[in-house]
């Protein structure tokens, strides 16, 4: 299969076509990872001496894309023998079948849904009627959602006054990577980050209406700024919250951020609570 743009655009749209599909980069620059809701069903290294995709896939059908395309199928070249029964390398170079290619990225990302348990079903379902589009600090519904989510944190905490030493962190013209997310064109939720240093990207802004919260957009969102924030180059995620959002402290434990000490600025607020996590 030539190796040229066209082609490489047209399997980067097959990936994303699949409902919660996005772009992450665990790995460095490649290979692109595609996942669905934190989880990777295809790995595309479109770079020449490299070309190639690894997908998931069930044990019983591994062997038999190995047996009838020998040498063009082979086990995840990369991944450990413990896993060689659920990823095939499709070597790019030497194999023109699109069709059966498309087959094989639908059977990939079924792989994987198929072991989401009941809620992560649900969720899935949720996520797959909503648009997510990156943008930045300066994008209109990202301000209107965060003024909606200063209004929701001054009645939590009591009033703005209360807010007031934390206005000079929140600034969007300082934060340059945003998602926002649409349902039907209405914007619903977003979130973001911005450098703190090289190596940390610190999440902020994250809000979600409340008619979809407990749907897990809300971890979504940290999912795909998480994945973001690797493609830019970023080991680490931190943020902070205060003490009476309980039900976000929850959130980001589940997702594997770990409380820390009070960093930079928040140091010395008694009601802030710092959480990062190796991304």
């Amino acid at each position: 299969m030539e190796n040229n743009k066209e082609v490489i655009q047209a399997i980067k749209e097959y990936c994303f076509k699949h409902p919660g599909a996005y772009e992450a980069g665990p790995f460095n620059e490649y290979p692109i990872c595609f996942k669905v809701m934190g989880k990777i069903f295809a790995q595309f290294n479109p770079v020449e001496k490299c070309y190639s995709i690894t997908l998931k896939c069930e044990p019983d059908k591994t062997g038999l894309y190995r047996q009838n395309y020998p040498d063009r199928i082979v086990g995840g070249y990369h991944c450990p023998p413990v896993q060689q029964p659920y990823w095939n390398t499709v070597n790019l170079d030497i194999f023109s079948d699109m069709e059966l290619l498309y087959q094989m990225i639908d059977e990939a990302y079924l792989a994987v849904i198929c072991k989401f348990n009941k809620k992560e079903k649900a969720e899935l379902g949720n996520l797959s009627k909503l648009e997510f589009k990156d943008t930045n600090g300066e994008d209109q519904d990202f301000a209107l959602l965060c003024t909606k989510l200063d209004e929701a944190l001054n009645e939590l905490v009591g009033g703005l006054i209360q807010r007031s030493q934390y206005e000079q962190y929140n600034k969007r013209d300082s934060i340059h990577d945003v998602i926002v997310v649409y349902e039907n064109g209405e914007p619903v939720g977003c979130g973001a980050f911005k450098m703190y240093d090289p190596d940390h990207a610190e999440l902020k802004r994250i809000y979600v209406e409340p008619f979809y919260r407990n749907t897990g957009l809300g971890a979504e969102l940290v999912r795909r700024l998480e994945a973001r924030a690797k493609i830019k180059g970023y080991q680490w995620c931190m943020l902070e919250t205060g003490k009476p959002m309980e039900a976000a402290c929850h959130m980001y434990k589940k997702l594997g951020y770990k409380v820390m000490p009070n960093y930079g600025q928040y140091a010395d607020m008694p009601d802030s609570i710092c959480m990062e996590r190796k991304i």
